[in-house]
């Protein structure tokens, strides 16, 4: 028993640090989010693990990589509109986004982890709005102005060159594909290998693959691979 407790103790000491590393970036220490992460853990103890994973090294890693290519890639200003798909609590990436960016919408599946995300974790942020949706469902008005689409989650549903395309196996028949009708944008997604965890239902085995699920059309600027204890994530970045 005392050896679990140490691994649980270096392991939340791991996610303490990574959440104060996306909430202060080089500023004197807030501890706004880390108290709302706790107070959150607290109050919901069903999604206590799921949370603390939400900020696991592999995940800052990955996201952190991500940001900081659009970053090189002078992509993130005041007037830029980015779009999550798939953001789930949005632990890391909005903290990340939140003072280079005009807006960011935050989409997900799960309505639990939208609801923590916004009246919890990033509570009163006027900054980000929150939507609970399947993004196959319907074309939303933000995509219409959004200046960056990011997916870290692409191994959780379909490939993103299905994105409002004509599928009749799903029943669905749109008229105008969907990544024709956003404006000149970019992508910036992340996949992986790791198929025997729950809910992967679209890994991919190379970065080669990957590109093969890429709206027509994309243009890759940026490629990258991340080794984790699981896998490997896959990371492609570029114009729409």
């Amino acid at each position: 028993m005392k050896k679990y407790n140490i691994i649980i103790e270096r392991d939340e000491l791991i996610y303490i640090k990574n959440i104060l590393k996306v909430s202060n970036q080089g500023q004197p220490l807030n501890f706004k989010l880390l108290d709302n992460i706790f107070t959150t853990a607290l109050h919901e103890p069903e999604r206590r693990e799921d949370i603390f994973d939400s900020y696991s090294h592999n995940q800052f890693k990955a996201k952190s990589l991500l940001v900081n290519n659009l970053d090189k890639l002078n992509l993130l200003n005041k007037e830029t509109e980015v779009v999550i798909f798939g953001c789930w609590y949005g632990s890391i990436l909005i903290p990340l986004l939140h003072d280079k960016v005009k807006k960011i919408t935050a989409i997900d599946l799960d309505d639990q982890a939208i609801t923590i995300g916004h009246n919890r974790l990033f509570y009163n942020d006027d900054k980000v709005d929150w939507i609970t949706a399947d993004i196959f469902d319907d074309y939303r008005d933000m995509y219409d102005t959004a200046d960056i689409f990011i997916n870290t989650s692409c191994e959780h549903m379909l490939p993103m060159n299905e994105w409002g395309v004509i599928n009749k196996e799903r029943g669905m028949e749109y008229k105008n594909p969907w990544w024709t009708r956003v404006k000149p944008a970019h992508f910036a997604f992340t996949s992986n290998n790791m198929i025997d965890i729950p809910g992967h239902i679209n890994c991919v085995n190379s970065i080669e693959m990957f590109k093969g699920q890429l709206p027509p059309a994309a243009e890759v600027l940026v490629e990258d691979e991340i080794e984790d204890e699981r896998g490997t994530r896959y990371l492609l970045i570029g114009k729409l």
